[in-house]
């Protein structure tokens, strides 16, 4: 059961080591000249941002006028609604930093890769889309065309996410792999868009053992009875995206600006690795070799 107590002392607990550090980025960066304080701490902010994506709410709005009415005892002082828009899109570097440090500790020996598609509206209205037509694009996926972007992750055998990035749609999936397994030492499993010579033999000298299956016109690879039954847990990862869509608004048409599109996938990733219960475990079978 969710329990926002125990979620605010958490991310109080990060931001007590790291806020002096992130205030000092800002102050340095020539995106922050003027940094007006805020009633609300960056615990509070970010923990607002995470908690929306806990809740049964689909609207921030909705949420935040029951936050005001029936909980803003919890807090000092809570800003007007677009105050707190404001606030949140301008902190998603904190709510970034949070995703990056909960990642770095579920580190495995065994992982488990795969992107899913993030459309930032429907196909009716890709010609009148500005807001993000920076960074979105047309592509196609097993469910048919749509305008966005992909978010690649590595998960563990324990359902948490190891490493995730964003990237166009027209970015393939095998150019993100070197990215997001750097730096790790594990066996990778993925599907066969991710098969490329070239690519398992970069990851070798990484101590990266890329895993996939094989193509009708390729020649038969014979894996191991462990490497096997892990590819076929793969779908596992399939099970991540869903409940980050369905129960964590991953995807959104409502982000009116980059940072808030940002800070709302951070959110998003922030809350089911912060809060989710039964995440989607795969059984661990060792090798008889």
């Amino acid at each position: 059961m969710f329990n926002s107590t125990e979620l605010f002392c958490v991310i109080d607990d990060f931001f007590i080591k790291f806020e002096a550090t992130y205030w000092t980025f800002l102050k340095q960066s020539s995106h922050s000249v003027r940094i007006r304080t805020a009633q609300l701490t960056i615990s509070e902010i970010s923990f607002i941002a995470i908690w929306y994506k806990c809740s049964h709410f689909n609207n921030f709005k909705a949420f935040f006028s029951w936050l005001k009415q029936d909980k803003s005892h919890l807090f000092k002082s809570l800003p007007c609604y677009q105050r707190m828009i404001h606030l949140i899109n301008m902190h998603q570097l904190a709510l970034h930093a949070l995703h990056v440090a909960v990642m770095k500790a579920q580190r495995s020996q065994y992982l488990w890769i795969d992107s899913t598609t993030l459309p930032v509206c429907k196909n009716q209205r890709i010609q009148r889309h500005k807001s993000l037509s920076k960074i979105a694009s047309r592509g196609k996926s097993s469910m048919g065309w749509f305008y966005g972007c992909k978010l690649h992750v590595v998960m563990n055998q324990l359902g948490e996410i190891v490493c995730s990035a964003l990237s166009n749609r027209h970015v393939a999936d095998i150019r993100m792999v070197e990215h997001l397994v750097d730096g790790l030492e594990a066996k990778l499993y993925a599907d066969r868009g991710y098969i490329s010579q070239d690519l398992k033999s970069r990851l070798k000298s990484q101590d990266i053992d890329l895993i996939t299956y094989h193509r009708k016109n390729m020649q038969a690879i014979q894996l191991s009875e462990s490497d096997e039954y892990h590819l076929k847990q793969r779908n596992k990862i399939e099970t991540l995206f869903s409940l980050l869509k369905g129960q964590y608004n991953l995807v959104t048409s409502k982000a009116r600006s980059m940072a808030g599109f940002l800070s709302g996938i951070y959110a998003s990733l922030c809350a089911y690795q912060l809060t989710h219960q039964n995440k989607p475990k795969i059984q661990i079978m060792k090798s008889l070799a």
